[in-house]
This record gives C-alpha cells, sequence and structure tokens, in this order.
C-alpha cells in the first residue's frame, strides 16, 4: 500500500496544482515576445527598460533567469515552444521554407483535445497558418498589415491591434465558462526596424528597441485588465516567453539568425497563477523553452507530449529536481542563405560550445558576454562538450526522430519570398544544392566559411537587401557588385543584384543574373518567376511562358506563376489550360482575390458571363476597395450590354487608382458610346495630356478627341 500511495504521488500533485480552489482546468494565456532578449526587461536587472506589467507578473509568479531558446529563428524557435521538440526533432529550421508536419503533436492540439477553447492571435507573417501552427487552435488569427516602407505586402500587425482581436475574443467566450481556454497572444513589435508608437517613441527617442518592448508591455497590461473585468484571471495561467533574442551589435550581429550567442538566444520566461504558483520566485538553473508545453500541460493536469524533448519546470520550482542541466540551440540560416556554414551550441549551467569551422567555448560563469573563447586552452572540455552534441542528435536519430542536418524542406512560393523580405530578412532562400547529408558528422560543414569570419559582408548584405526594397537601386547594384567580385558564388549578392537590376528596367542583365542565382540554387521556383517577368517586358511572350513552366515544375504550388502562366495561355487561346492553372491558384489561396479577377477575365473573354460575374462576385466581397476588381466587372457589364453600371464600375475603379490610364480609356469608350459626349472629351483630353500616359494610349485617346470633334 505504501509503495501504491508513493508511485501516486506525482500524479495527485498534478491534481492539486490543477484544481485547488477549482473543479475546472485552468484558463491559459501564453504571451510570446519576438526578439525580446532578457536582459533588456527590468525584472532581468535593466534599469532603462519600463515594462510594469511584466515586472508585476515576475514579482508575482516565477521568472527563470536563464531560459534558452532553440533557435534565434521565429517559426523554428515557436515550433520547438509549442511541440517540445529541438529544430532537428521537428524538422522546421528556418522561416519560410518549411512547415511543421501535421503528424506531430502540438501544445495546442494536446490542450483542445482535453476540451479547451483555443485561439491564437499573431502579429507577424513568419508564423502565418500556411506553416503548421494553427492546428488545434478553433480561431487563428493571423490577419496582417501593410508595414510601410513604401510596399502593400501584408507582412504583420501592430501589438495593440493583435491584442485586442485577443481581447473582443475572450469577452465573446466568456459567458462560456463551462471549459476553459487557451489564449496564444503573438507580438512582434521588438522586430527590426524598430519604431515604436507615440507616447514610447518620444519616451525612447534614442533607444527604439526599448520602447517597442515598453510598447508590447503595455499591450500585456490591457490583456491583464481585460481578463480582470471579465473575472478570469485569477482562473487563468499566465505564461510569457521570448522566442528568442536581439543581438543589437554584439559580436557584430546587428539582429539576429546569423548566430547562436547569448543575446540572441537568452530570453525572458515568466510563470504567473497566484494561489498555485511561488510568488517572487527567481530560478536561476538553466531551461529551455522546449520545456514550457511540458509544464502547462502539467499545470493543466494533462500528460506530456508523446516524445516531448522538454520536461515540466514544476518539479524544479519546487526544489524536488535540478532542471534540465543542458540546452541545445542551432541557426541554419547561414547555411540557407549564404551557403556558410551552420552553427550548433551545447551548454550546461557553467560552459557553453559552439560547433562551427573554428570552435568556441566559453566559461558563462566568468564570460557571460562571450568574448573569450577558450577553446584552444581547454581543449578537453571542449572535445566532451562537442561529444555530448553528438550524443544529443544521435539519440533523436536512434529514436527515430529527424537526424541532424536533416530539413522538412518545401520550395519558397513567391508570396512568401515577398512577405519575408518586407519584414527585413532576404528575399528568398531555399536549401543550397551543397548542403551537408544526414551523416550526423559535426564536422560535415568545416570546409564551408565561419559565419562570425563573415558577418561584416552579410551586415553589408543585408543593407544593400534593404535598399532594394526602399528604392535605393544604384546602392544596393553597387554593393552586390563589390561582394560578387570577391565571391562569385554568392548567392544572396546574385539574388540582390538581379533584383536590383530588374527594378531599373534592366532586364536582360537582371535575365542573366537570375539564371545565375537560379545555377546556385536550383529549387528556387522563384528565380524563373522573376526571369519569366522580366521576359515579359521584353516583350516575349514564348520565354515567360517557359519560364513559368519552369517554376511550376519546381513548386507546383507557386500560385503567383499559375497566375501569370495562365494569363499567357489565355493570349494563346489555350483557355481550358489557362482556366486549370488560374483554378489551382484559387484552390491554393482561396482568399486572394486577385486570382479570383484573373480568373474572371480569361472566362470573360471566352463570354462564359455568368461564370465571370460569380467570380468577380467573390472578388469584391473579398476585397471591396479592389480596383482591379472593379475594372475587370466594368469589362464584363459592358460586354453584357449594361453600360450604365460599366461606368460606374470603372468610376469606383478610378477613385481607387486615378491614375489608371488603361481604365481611364475604357470608361472614356463607354461614355462616348452612350452619349456622353462631354464627360467623354474630358476624359480623353486628361489621357492625351498627361505627362505619364503611356504613349500608345495618348496616341489612341488624341484619335477619340479628334473624331469627337468631327461629330459636332
Amino acid at each position: 500500500m505504501t509503495l501504491l500511495i508513493v508511485a501516486a504521488l506525482p500524479a495527485l500533485r498534478r491534481l492539486s496544482v490543477s484544481i485547488t480552489g477549482a473543479r475546472r482546468a485552468p484558463n491559459i494565456l501564453l504571451i510570446t515576445l519576438d526578439t525580446t532578449r532578457a536582459d533588456h526587461l527590468p525584472a532581468y536587472g535593466y534599469q532603462l527598460g519600463r515594462t510594469p506589467n511584466l515586472d508585476r507578473l515576475a514579482a508575482g509568479g516565477v521568472l527563470f533567469e536563464r531560459a534558452v531558446a532553440a533557435a534565434p529563428i521565429t517559426l523554428a524557435s515557436h515550433v520547438s515552444l509549442f511541440t517540445s521538440l529541438y529544430p532537428f526533432a521537428h524538422g522546421v529550421r528556418n522561416n519560410g521554407s518549411a512547415a511543421l508536419s501535421d503528424k506531430l503533436p502540438t501544445l495546442a492540439t494536446a490542450l483542445h483535445d482535453r476540451g479547451y477553447r483555443t485561439a491564437a492571435f499573431v502579429s507577424a507573417f513568419v508564423v502565418d497558418r500556411r506553416f503548421g501552427l494553427a492546428r488545434g487552435f478553433d480561431r487563428y488569427d493571423d490577419r496582417l498589415e501593410t508595414r510601410g516602407r513604401g510596399t502593400t505586402v501584408e507582412v504583420e500587425r501592430r501589438g495593440d491591434r493583435t491584442g485586442l482581436a485577443a481581447e473582443e475574443w475572450l469577452s465573446q467566450s466568456a459567458a462560456a465558462r463551462q471549459s476553459p481556454f487557451f489564449v496564444w497572444l503573438h507580438l512582434y513589435d521588438p522586430h527590426d526596424p524598430y519604431d515604436p508608437p507615440p507616447p514610447f517613441r518620444d519616451a525612447f527617442a534614442d533607444r527604439p528597441y526599448d520602447g517597442e518592448i515598453a510598447f508590447d508591455d503595455s499591450v500585456v497590461g490591457s490583456m491583464l485588465d481585460r481578463l480582470d473585468r471579465l473575472g478570469v484571471l485569477s482562473s487563468t495561467i499566465v505564461a510569457v516567453a521570448g522566442d528568442h533574442g536581439e543581438s543589437l551589435g554584439d559580436h557584430g550581429e546587428v539582429t539576429h539568425a546569423m548566430f547562436v550567442y547569448e543575446p540572441a538566444l537568452r530570453v525572458p520566461l515568466i510563470l504567473w497563477w497566484p494561489g498555485h504558483l511561488p510568488s517572487a520566485k527567481r530560478v536561476t538553473q538553466l531551461v529551455r523553452t522546449i520545456d514550457l508545453a511540458p509544464t502547462l500541460l502539467d499545470l493543466a493536469g494533462a500528460p506530456a507530449l508523446p516524445g516531448a524533448g522538454g520536461q515540466s519546470l514544476m518539479p524544479l520550482v519546487r526544489g524536488e529536481t535540478p532542471g534540465p542541466g543542458t540546452a541545445y540551440a542551432e541557426t541554419y540560416f547561414p547555411l540557407f542563405y549564404m551557403n556558410w556554414a551552420p552553427l550548433r551550441s551545447i551548454q550546461d549551467d557553467r560552459w557553453k560550445y559552439i560547433a562551427a569551422p573554428s570552435e568556441e567555448l566559453y566559461d558563462l560563469s566568468i564570460d557571460p558576454r562571450e568574448q573569450t573563447n577558450i577553446a584552444p586552452r581547454e581543449p578537453g572540455r571542449a572535445a566532451a562538450l562537442r561529444e555530448a552534441l553528438a550524443a544529443l542528435e544521435a539519440r533523436k536519430r536512434q529514436a527515430g526522430q529527424k537526424g541532424p542536418q536533416s530539413v522538412t524542406a518545401a520550395p519558397m512560393d513567391r508570396e512568401t519570398a515577398q512577405k519575408l523580405a518586407a519584414l527585413g530578412y532576404v528575399g528568398a532562400a531555399s536549401v543550397p544544392p551543397t548542403h551537408a547529408g544526414n551523416s550526423g558528422d559535426l564536422d560535415a560543414s568545416s570546409q564551408r566559411p565561419d559565419p562570425k569570419a563573415m558577418i561584416g559582408v552579410f551586415n553589408r548584405l543585408r543593407r544593400a537587401n534593404a535598399a532594394v526594397h526602399e528604392g535605393r537601386l544604384a546602392e544596393a547594384e553597387a554593393v552586390a557588385r563589390d561582394i560578387l567580385d570577391q565571391d562569385r558564388q554568392n548567392a544572396f549578392a546574385t539574388l540582390i543584384l538581379a533584383s536590383s537590376l530588374m527594378e531599373q528596367g534592366r532586364y536582360r542583365e537582371a535575365i542573366e543574373r537570375y539564371r545565375g542565382y537560379s545555377a546556385l540554387v536550383p529549387t528556387s521556383a522563384d528565380a524563373h518567376h522573376w526571369m519569366a517577368i522580366c521576359q515579359l517586358n521584353l516583350g516575349d511572350r514564348d520565354r515567360a511562358l517557359a519560364e513559368e513552366s519552369a517554376a511550376l515544375a519546381i513548386d507546383p504550388r507557386d500560385s503567383d506563376a499559375r497566375m501569370l502562366r495562365g494569363g499567357l495561355l489565355a493570349e494563346r487561346g489555350r483557355v481550358d489550360e489557362a482556366i486549370s492553372d488560374l483554378e489551382a491558384a484559387i484552390e491554393a489561396e482561396p482568399n486572394k482575390s486577385a486570382f479570383r479577377v484573373g480568373l474572371a477575365r480569361i472566362l470573360t473573354n471566352a463570354r462564359r458571363f455568368d461564370e465571370a460575374d460569380r467570380e468577380y462576385q467573390r472578388a469584391l466581397t473579398l476585397e471591396p476597395d479592389s480596383p482591379d476588381a472593379h475594372s475587370g466587372y466594368g469589362v464584363l457589364l459592358a460586354a453584357r450590354g449594361q453600360p450604365d453600371r460599366a461606368v460606374a464600375e470603372f468610376e469606383r475603379s478610378l477613385e481607387l487608382r486615378p491614375d489608371d490610364d488603361e481604365t481611364r480609356l475604357r470608361l472614356a469608350g463607354i461614355l462616348a458610346g452612350i452619349g456622353r459626349r462631354q464627360e467623354a472629351r474630358t476624359e480623353y483630353a486628361r489621357l492625351a495630356s498627361g505627362p505619364g500616359t503611356p504613349s500608345d494610349i495618348r496616341a489612341t485617346a488624341r484619335d477619340k478627341l479628334a473624331e469627337l470633334g468631327a461629330r459636332r
């Protein structure tokens, strides 16, 4: 009997923690702070910050002083947090080019299966639903906004707006108290570029990164206040975790992803549940973000995820165990983007080893900023940690998980590349053709350049990449050419040069460079799509069609390539093939109105008016202010003999996009045809005298003006 009681103690302890004072499981609010390094929070000793709400949670809960992320990359780190697996086990090692397998359980799927109402509210494209984290959530709100910098690409959402969406869901769901909720709120604001909104912009004018963190703290405070007003705060576990840090110039890295030093890996981790967790407790032992999901499931009285690599931190909090003891981290960003060596690290409570072409060892107890590499004078200790790293990865292979350097890869579609570029990442990335195999050899990348020796080159390229997106094309071209003079195989520089040439209208030169990029990264469908655009601008539709077909051979999911190829096929009278391409694009992205407009245009030209009408209606439902949808619908209405309605659609399109000369020419023609000749003259005159009007449209407008004058 004694043995049975002892064996049951862990389960009884979980039960007492999860339902003390209540008969139902606790609510859970998980807040992930993107790009937030721990040592920039006052709760972690930073004197220049202002985070009263996070300070309140730390003072009333448990703060982990040494929490380490699994990767300095948003998607890989969040997948590790939700699956309790390291990247080499779940296979997502980069932003954009991989998605979480639907076979792996997550914190969300586990809680959903136990009856939780689940909702996620995310703030950046890098955790868009397409990358696999939406599974297990009843609602996954990944609606985004344009970032600025001249782009119209939706890539992120300001934290207060994401928080408001979460608060509205909580208010609407508050009545359903028969089941607990799990809400994930993702805040992206501290990500580069740092531009906090007022009043934080002025208050932190000289430290905008800290201002972004202070702004997100205010969002956290608003969430806590809403939970309090709803009467559910006391029954809610609040967990706050950083996904990764930010180098801020340490070790020469401006932002993150290239290195695995502490500024990019050490993150805040706070747990708060008054009456159930200790107050003002600081845990000094090393922990991992992969331990968070097991900990929350433990507190909720739920079993651990099958095959989890992390462990519940509750025994450590209670002082019963010493904690996990070691932490692994990696970045494959250098390999995927630059064909440089990937970096992997392992650390314990004192020592940290980094596997690199020139290996590194640091004594964090006396060198927390990792300034002195002692690997040359501590070869025995470096060898022991190297072996521990190899053993960690080998255990996963033996357990049937993915081995080191294996990648759950998928070609990156053009929209993904465009959105990542708008967030400050490079324009495209694929697994380089020469990347190391699955042997598990830690020295497999030793012949590649060491990222720490190349960081200066990367910083220049990063600035050049930003210059392309900000329209400073000559600057970007000069930097890319200079680097290619030194390193002809640099794919990133080749891509930047090609992009800058295309944006300058130097299409033949751009095609040559895109071909070079395709040779370096043959898995890039984008290279062929961009060549197709260049060929189209040169008037070579046959070659444009061939390039889009090549893009689709690499990535059949490339919806933009399907749309352009569909238009080219329709021009050749291959209407059925064109419609098939557009329907495939819509199937892949049913909420993208531009694809429905493209299909409707083809259907209109084929005189399949009813089908075209349905697609225009769907497009306008998705995007009521789409100038293309209104203009195209006007063409359809004119073809159906409804000129008055066509005029209204053309006029609405021009309200939205006044410089659309083709639509203005169509409007003028309809007006002339229904006897509104003076209005037609006004439109033709505007086109005939417009400085930016294309020469062919200007000539047509002048001819039409002359005809109208002759008919007076």
